[in-house]
């Protein structure tokens, strides 16, 4: 079975992806995914879309599961790599949090791919945002907890703070919320940093004694 780790590792490590041609294919795929989606999606529409040959495509993705897997990942590192972007300048911890909850509620919502999965193949994306849903969270919870630890050592967040259980309680939010908008919590960028501010800062930067 594979660890946390290795699935973190897997996801925040450029792969195969960062050859030009390979990122070629994986636009073409991503491309056609979004508009007809994976099922109906062939390696010959991906080979058309990216202008290159099957034996090309073949020679980097045996099988469409593979060419799958190939932009779910690309695209799981994109949405690592923008927040880490968005929250790298921020001076402290609480910053840092707050800015990155409202990103990924932002990103999370606009993920063209996964949208458009939820209309035109439900039976698909569905079980992997919620029963099988785990190496996913995980991995975001890994991701999270690293940096709260990071955090820890820099003496920027209380020691007695479990990063893992705070990691847990951020992603499962983030998660519920991208994938169940309607309720009384904003989801606006300015309304979920007010949010995190009030309810979640509490959590991490003033643990209970």
């Amino acid at each position: 079975m594979t660890s946390d780790d290795d699935l973190l590792r897997t996801l925040l490590t450029a792969g195969p992806d960062s050859e030009p041609q390979t990122d070629r294919i994986l636009d073409a795929a991503l491309r056609s995914f979004e508009a007809y989606g994976p099922r109906r999606t062939t390696m010959d529409d991906v080979a058309r879309e990216s202008g290159l040959g099957r034996a090309t495509i073949y020679r980097r993705f045996p099988t469409k599961g593979d060419l799958v897997t190939g932009v779910l990942l690309r695209e799981a590192r994109r949405f690592f790599a923008e927040l880490d972007d968005a929250v790298a300048a921020l001076p402290t911890l609480e910053e840092r949090l707050v800015e990155g909850f409202a990103v990924a509620l932002r990103i999370g919502r606009e993920q063209r791919l996964v949208n458009r999965l939820m209309v035109v193949e439900p039976e698909l994306i569905l079980p992997h945002s919620t029963v099988k849903a785990g190496p996913l969270l995980a991995a975001a919870r890994g991701y999270i907890a690293g940096r709260l630890r990071t955090a820890q050592r820099l003496g920027a967040a209380p020691a007695d703070v479990d990063p893992e259980v705070v990691a847990e309680i951020l992603v499962r939010l983030t998660h519920s919320l991208v994938l169940t908008p309607e309720g009384h919590i904003p989801l606006d960028e300015e309304g979920a940093r007010a949010f995190a501010r009030r309810y979640l800062l509490p959590i991490i930067v003033r643990p209970a004694p």
